[in-house]
């Protein structure tokens, strides 16, 4: 068995310093020279060009960020191709504590989508409410 020598490129996206530093600290202490962090942008049009330039594995979007607009982040990472993965972090206290949406871009074969989706097909309604 060998082992995984893949090193991921990790973009940060907050116009916050404390954010995007302490981020990549403890992402680079936990991961060590499994992550490269490709660079830390403040602002769309610095996320975009990054996207671009550095081709990042992952992006982790600072979500509480009101001067990092996220719907155009998002908007570049449906219009993107590649496989990607985008987080969107924020680090208000919720219901379940912080929370981090995950958006993951991968192709899978039409026969592996029962197998992502997590569906217990004994449990399946139809339109009138009828289990089948």
């Amino acid at each position: 068995m060998s082992a995984d020598t893949t090193i991921h490129q990790v973009l940060i996206a907050s116009s916050h310093p404390l954010f995007g530093e302490g981020l990549k600290s403890l992402l680079e202490h936990h991961w060590g020279k499994k992550l490269k962090i490709v660079g830390i942008v403040s602002n769309v049009t610095e996320t975009i060009t990054a996207l671009t330039s550095h081709q990042p594995d992952l992006v982790i979007v600072d979500y509480d960020d009101v001067h990092l607009n996220r719907d155009e982040v998002l908007q570049q990472f449906i219009k993107s191709t590649r496989e990607i993965r985008l987080v969107l972090l924020s680090l208000k206290e919720g219901s379940a504590g912080s929370e981090a949406i995950v958006y993951d871009r991968r192709t899978l074969a039409a026969s592996k989508i029962e197998d992502w989706l997590p569906i217990d097909s004994t449990a399946v309604q139809t339109e009138r409410g009828e289990k089948t």
